[in-house]
């Protein structure tokens, strides 16, 4: 899926010049790089929409209900998961579509049971937390977030039992609206994964599951109201398909 395949949301967040870094107290990757400093994969693409009545109505949002998905249909370079939600006695549609990830197939199919659960404020710098988990044990399926507000509020705890955080990849000068920075991610076991923005990799699980993950923006330290602005996509996939 790129950009311009479809509408989508995307967050408007303030952009951090990756060219004008230096590395950070000369840290660098295990390939010898600056950490969080080279350039922009084209491949990696953050960006989802979803469609969802209690998504698209007003500024705020906290929804978690209970779903059954109907179909996942790969289009392109999208996979999008159709669902039918209860919401306060009555049946509604949803779907959420986003880049199909090269290392595998989307983990769930056709009768899963699920939760769809939502954070929306778009008071300060337009939180959007979206999480889809399996019903019988609360295993994560997808959690895509943007914004940043509240001192970071909700973003760490959408993504347990992983460890989320972030951190500064690289010095960046007097770059605008913050410094280049990358997400830090942990689990299950000892497995890390560090990405800095415009990056993809996967946090293994198994021998045939990970959780494979886009990063687009990352800008640490841009206002005293949210210490971070991140854009993320993770989903379970099935190693190889």
């Amino acid at each position: 899926m790129r950009r311009a395949s479809y509408s989508y949301y995307h967050y408007g967040m303030v952009a951090a010049t990756l060219a004008a870094c230096a590395p950070k107290d000369g840290e660098t990757d295990r390939d010898g790089s600056p950490a969080g400093c080279e350039e922009a994969d084209p491949s990696a693409d953050a960006g989802f929409e979803l469609s969802f009545q209690e998504w698209d109505a007003g500024q705020f949002a906290d929804v978690d209900v209970p779903c059954a998905i109907d179909a996942v249909t790969v289009a392109g370079d999208a996979v999008t998961t159709a669902m039918t939600c209860e919401v306060d006695g009555a049946s509604e549609p949803a779907s959420l579509r986003f880049a199909v990830a090269a290392e595998g197939p989307v983990d769930w199919e056709a009768g899963l049971a699920v939760r769809l659960r939502i954070e929306k404020n778009f008071e300060f710098a337009t939180k959007r937390i979206v999480q889809l988990r399996a019903a019988a044990d609360d295993e994560i399926l997808v959690v895509a977030v943007s914004g940043g507000t509240d001192n970071n509020s909700g973003y760490a705890d959408a993504f347990l039992p992983l460890s989320y955080g972030y951190s500064q990849a690289c010095e960046a000068g007097d770059t605008e609206g913050g410094a280049p920075g990358q997400i830090d991610l942990g689990g299950p076991g000892e497995a890390e994964l560090h990405l800095g923005a415009h990056h993809r990799g996967s946090l293994p699980i198994d021998a045939e599951h990970a959780y494979a993950v886009d990063v687009g923006e990352v800008a640490v330290g841009g206002s005293n109201n949210f210490p971070v602005s991140q854009e993320v996509l993770l989903r379970r996939i099935r190693v190889g398909g």
